[in-house]
């Protein structure tokens, strides 16, 4: 039970509740493992795979592709098509505890706290809760230094990385949503390759074109199980990825 539950109920003082088939002639040769391979491989690359989670990056100005200059940015994780009956995403947050920092739903807070299903520690969800609680700590005389460590959630993780950082940390927050995130881009509106695509969007006529060109934005999780699965590193394809 957490630090905040258990005072807020003594304030209050209530009460919680196959087998292979048989081929059509006897006589004809099963298919070889090769064929059967090639075939499966065909059909997984036409598959697309819907993700989970995204993985969000808003680049800030004066973006670099250059291995050695930081970029700054925030990165942000999202639950796909939770809120609107599946037609939204719902933003994640992160444990505030340095040696948990797991990603967590929204569906595990309470009023004003969370405990981390991770690591099972108890966080406030934001700094007003914080103050509010150790005010009323004071008051009764409670334990105001347990209070004190509680850390805060956090929404977004800002950054001051160079291009192979920024893979690093992308695949790091990726395999914590269990490797199953598509990565989204977003550039400053002042970025030459925002403005490229702005301008071309507005001179093609076909809308196919269009989501074409806003897709490069997006690394689907379909890609990059399809590139992954032919022998790439996933943080070199990430890298390619934000540097392209």
């Amino acid at each position: 039970m957490g630090l905040i539950t258990q005072q807020m109920r003594s304030n209050r003082g209530v009460s919680t509740v196959s087998p292979e088939r048989d081929m059509e002639h006897q006589g004809a040769p099963l298919p070889s493992d090769h064929k059967i391979a090639r075939k499966l491989e065909s059909e997984l690359s036409n598959l697309e795979i819907k993700a989970k989670y995204k993985v969000e990056i808003q680049f800030g100005k004066n973006r670099s592709i250059s291995a050695l200059k930081p970029s700054t940015g925030v990165l942000l994780i999202w639950e796909s098509g939770r809120r609107f009956h599946g037609g939204g995403d719902q933003q994640m947050y992160w444990c505030g505890y340095d040696d948990c920092a797991m990603p967590m739903s929204t569906d595990n807070f309470a009023q004003f706290s969370v405990v981390c299903p991770h690591c099972h520690r108890e966080s406030f969800l934001d700094q007003n809760s914080k103050k509010f609680h150790l005010k009323e700590v004071h008051k009764t005389g409670g334990d105001v230094q347990s209070f004190m460590r509680m850390p805060i959630v956090y929404s977004e993780k800002f950054f001051k990385l160079t291009p192979a950082k920024i893979a690093e940390l992308i695949e790091r927050v990726w395999r914590s949503l269990g490797c199953n995130a598509d990565i989204y881009l977003k550039y400053h509106p002042s970025d030459i390759r925002y403005q490229a695509l702005h301008m071309t969007s507005k001179s093609i006529d076909q809308m196919e074109k269009a989501r074409q060109l806003r897709g490069l934005h997006i690394y689907t999780l379909s890609r990059i199980l399809r590139d992954t699965s032919a022998g790439a590193e996933v943080r070199r394809r990430f890298l390619a990825f934000i540097t392209a």
